[in-house]
């Protein structure tokens, strides 16, 4: 057996009597390892009790401890160090799988295996780890190790079994922990559906009476989560949870799931209608609406969860982020107030005992502040929101509301002077940065500039789809419909999971009303991939109406108004009431509109296009 091993250069520089001590020093410290691990020490004989006044004066030496290894094992531990020590990695493995075999200790096993690994030799560290598993059943070590192996080797057939050991050998009331994170544990396998037969083989006598328990079902659909295996996940979880509904993982699972499966979002309705719901769930669901635009039903699980929890002062700043989507300035200032003044006497979280907000809670408010001023148009008061921040810890999107302030004060040269000067620490900074300029110079109606800039970007950053997405954009702002499409079938090639390019190519093929099947295709693709988003529902009821069907059409956009009342949404839906004779309601919608959000161009054509003022 060989190993890939080699003598550090500055021990070859080393004359031979210093490198041998030098070995010879740490076989000796190896040894004394080995030795207390096996040593047979007898306590000290207490004084006796006639004896007992004059003993006190009298100092007791402790009683020497004698090693169980005697000296032909000491001796051959010796030799294996010394080889271990000079590079022969190879001989002082045999030497030690040997002497572990012939005495059945432990730590011989596992420096056999230590010495295996050191020399990048996995099969032997692998069949030294396996002897001693078969040696010593009951040894936890000797099963993390072979699972370990196991796992660098990318071995699955064999896999489960120490895992399932170390699950027995696990205390009962640790064993639920133990089975939620094997899914973590099988990561790195690159079969995932591998993985998951794994992690039911091992997991198996937890998933029947009388040892079963909601956690191994949890892991087993989280492992059929990764694998694909949608059905046999949701299987899984209806049994976890029916074991223990205030369980967490399986509603997280399933949060995980709303994008591919239409059954997951059910399920985690029905977790959270128990009135021993996990709050963990309610705020993992909050925030996965709110990144699925759907924001009205986003608010009403935030605030449903800080009704109980009023000391989240993260899940604020989150259900003021929403409030602020919906255009709800007031509702969005009001749920700041518990960050910025954290204290017993607030009305919102009214504790005994308030957690102050983390820095990263408190900045956020800043900037959430500074953008509802804006949103009033009191720049300097958004502005004095945002000298607040730290400054040794102002991030990007802070630099990027002060250089919006600077737009908006028409100095656009000095807000994209801001933004180019930013350091760069992240991997990603780069390219937020110049989605922060191009932003600004769509603020600032300068679209020709802003998809150069963009344009310059792609080239630099040409694996970047986000970029290319923007890009594609403002194309079809300026009318350039025939690079716009290239664009976005370049990023669903790149991003083919991502919703955003099929529905704006169907989007902009049925508001011009050509191909309006291949529109359809795409919208319903992006629904697939973001069921009930508002903004692709929205798509789909413009493409309705495009191709005539304006009852379904007013249908699906009075859905997507409801789920989110945004400006654009309402463009939409209103031009549908008036063609059915519903003007009065269609005007009432638009100036409603347009109260929240003046600035909004399509709403502002529209108004104009139907002749109604202000």
């Amino acid at each position: 057996m060989a190993f890939r091993a080699a003598t550090a250069p500055a021990a070859r520089r080393r004359s031979r009597s210093s490198s041998l001590a030098a070995t010879l020093g740490a076989g000796t410290l190896a040894l004394c390892g080995l030795s207390t691990a096996f040593a047979q020490g007898q306590a000290a004989s207490p004084p006796s009790k006639a004896g007992s006044a004059a003993v006190t004066s009298v100092v007791v030496k402790p009683t020497v401890q004698n090693s169980a290894m005697d000296g032909a094992l000491f001796y051959q531990i010796l030799v294996a160090e010394v080889q271990a020590n000079r590079g022969d990695a190879g001989s002082a493995y045999q030497l030690y799988l040997e002497s572990a075999r012939r005495h059945q200790i432990g730590q011989l096993y596992q420096r056999a295996v230590e010495i295996a690994l050191r020399g990048r030799a996995g099969e032997q560290a692998l069949a030294a780890a396996k002897a001693w598993r078969q040696a010593m059943p009951h040894s936890k070590e000797a099963s993390e190790y072979t699972a370990q192996i196991l796992l660098a080797l990318g071995r699955t057939s064999d896999l489960a079994a120490p895992l399932r050991t170390l699950i027995q050998l696990t205390p009962t009331p640790q064993q639920p922990q133990v089975l939620a994170s094997l899914p973590r544990t099988v990561a790195r396998l690159n079969d995932k559906r591998a993985a998951a037969q794994v992690i039911d083989e091992a997991t198996q006598p937890w998933r029947q009476p009388p040892l079963e328990l909601a956690e191994a079902w949890s892991a087993s659909a989280e492992g059929w989560m990764q694998a694909k295996d949608y059905d046999k996940s949701m299987a899984a979880l209806e049994k976890a949870v029916a074991l223990k509904p205030s369980l967490p993982n399986p509603g997280l699972i399933a949060i995980d799931l709303m994008n591919i499966d239409p059954r997951a979002e059910q399920f985690v309705k029905q977790q959270l209608a128990r009135p021993d719901a996990p709050s963990l769930v309610r705020l993992a669901y909050g925030r996965k609406l709110a990144g699925t635009q759907r924001y009205v039903e986003s608010a009403e699980q935030l605030e449903q969860l800080l009704a109980t929890q009023p000391d989240q002062m993260g899940t604020w700043v989150t259900l003021a982020a929403v409030r602020l989507e919906l255009k709800q300035l007031d509702k969005a200032e009001a749920a700041l107030q518990p960050v910025l003044n954290p204290t017993p006497g607030n009305n919102k979280a009214a504790t005994s005992n308030v957690t102050p907000p983390d820095a990263n809670d408190t900045e956020q408010a800043y900037l959430l502040m500074s953008q509802i001023a804006e949103q009033r148009n009191q720049l300097a008061q958004s502005s004095a929101w945002l000298d607040r921040a730290d400054p040794k810890h102002e991030r990007l999107n802070i630099q990027a509301q002060r250089a919006r302030l600077l737009v908006k004060q028409g100095k656009i040269a000095e807000a994209r002077k801001l933004i180019r000067e930013l350091p760069e620490t992240e991997p990603r900074d780069a390219v937020m940065k110049v989605q922060a300029e191009a932003q600004l110079l769509r603020d600032a109606r300068q679209w020709d500039e802003a998809y150069k800039v963009l344009g310059d970007a792609t080239k630099r950053f040409p694996d970047d789809s986000d970029l290319l997405y923007d890009q594609a954009m403002l194309g079809e702002r300026l009318n350039k419909f025939t690079e716009m499409e290239a664009q976005l079938r370049k990023v669903m090639e790149m991003a083919p999971d991502n919703p955003n390019a099929f529905n704006a190519l169907g989007y902009s093929l049925a508001d011009r009303g050509i191909r309006l099947d291949e529109a359809r295709t795409l919208i319903k693709k992006a629904l697939e991939l973001r069921p009930g988003d508002a903004f692709i529902t929205d798509s789909l009821g413009w493409l309705e109406f495009r191709a005539g069907n304006g009852a379904e059409a007013l249908r699906i956009l009075n859905e997507a108004y409801q789920s989110r009342p945004d400006p654009e949404i309402a463009a939409h839906l209103g031009e549908v009431l008036w063609s059915q004779g519903k003007q009065d309601e269609a005007r009432q919608l638009w100036l409603d509109a347009l109260k929240r959000e003046p600035d909004n161009d399509t709403l502002k054509e529209t108004l104009t296009r139907f002749k109604i003022k202000p």
